[in-house]
């Protein structure tokens, strides 16, 4: 399988974090979406080069009066289709959504190509192009970084937390939304590693959210808010939420989960008031616990 060194591929985002990648055999430039709900709608989609000669293959869902861009990354062996329950929401409020397939997805050509190193590496160079060329074709737009599992490592990494790959903090994201986390993986995560994490952070998890293997107590997912720099972070915890919370949460749980993660990003991505000052009020209700650091 596929290991090259890890730092040879990381050497690579220095070059990367702030160059435009031009698509290559893209489609046509993403329309506004004309459904009504995007959820049932199908992500246009481009071609990136990566510098080791991949193609990355991008979803975009593109929001028809667009104020922001989420660059989103999807958990271990997932798709970016796979969250089109709440990636529709935030293009319903303005959010255009950017969403690589990293080659640990079961949905990969390459998969089985790639190990689990290399699937660390690739998706922080995948990130690095992605913002790039959302740079380039969303000029002026803000960069939220949002991601589940082992993306919500690689958003909170965008954010500026410092894992054994070093700083990769990017200063144009402005917020960071996280679903459930990727534990405190050895050898990955140091106990310094969310220090550094000033962006403005927003965690979602339950206390049923276990990974065979990786997480065993699900206070692990609390780490990124608890040790991160203090100061615009905010925790939401679900009674009963397992790790695929973010696709199973009930109507009232998702209803929450969207206004939580809307006006976060509304609030530090855009800067809008109104969306602050519900955010400052929100309470939750019973089987759902909030904190604010």
């Amino acid at each position: 399988m596929t290991s090259r060194p890890l730092f040879t591929r990381l050497s690579l985002v220095l070059l990367l974090a702030f160059a435009p990648a031009a698509p290559v055999l893209a489609q046509a430039a993403p329309a506004a979406v004309a459904a009504p709900n995007p959820f049932v709608a199908a992500a246009s989609h481009v071609e990136l080069p990566a510098p080791d000669g991949r193609k990355i293959d991008v979803s975009v869902w593109q929001a028809a009066d667009e104020r922001g861009v989420v660059i989103f990354s999807h958990g271990f062996g997932g798709s970016p289709a796979s969250y089109r329950r709440i990636l529709a929401q935030w293009v319903d409020e303005g959010f255009t959504v950017v969403a690589p397939l990293h080659v640990d997805s079961a949905r990969h050509p390459a998969r089985a190509s790639y190990d689990g190193q290399a699937a660390f590496s690739t998706r922080i160079v995948d990130l690095a192009v992605v913002r790039g060329f959302a740079r380039q074709t969303h000029a002026g737009k803000p960069l939220i970084a949002a991601g589940h599992s082992f993306g919500s490592l690689m958003s909170l990494i965008e954010g500026g937390a410092v894992t054994v790959a070093g700083p990769l903090g990017d200063p144009d994201v402005k917020a960071v939304v996280a679903f459930s986390s990727a534990g405190d993986l050895a050898g990955v995560i140091g106990p310094d590693t969310y220090a550094a994490l000033k962006t403005p952070t927003l965690m979602i998890t339950g206390d049923a959210d276990l990974v065979e293997g990786y997480v065993t107590d699900w206070h692990a997912h609390r780490s990124p808010f608890d040790r991160a720099a203090p100061g615009d972070k905010m925790l939401l915890v679900f009674e009963g939420g397992d790790h695929s919370l973010v696709a199973n949460a009930d109507q009232p749980d998702f209803d929450l989960i969207v206004q939580a993660s809307t006006d976060f990003m509304k609030s530090y991505g855009l800067g809008e008031a109104a969306a602050r000052a519900r955010l400052d009020t929100l309470s939750a209700p019973a089987g759902v616990s909030l904190e604010r650091r």
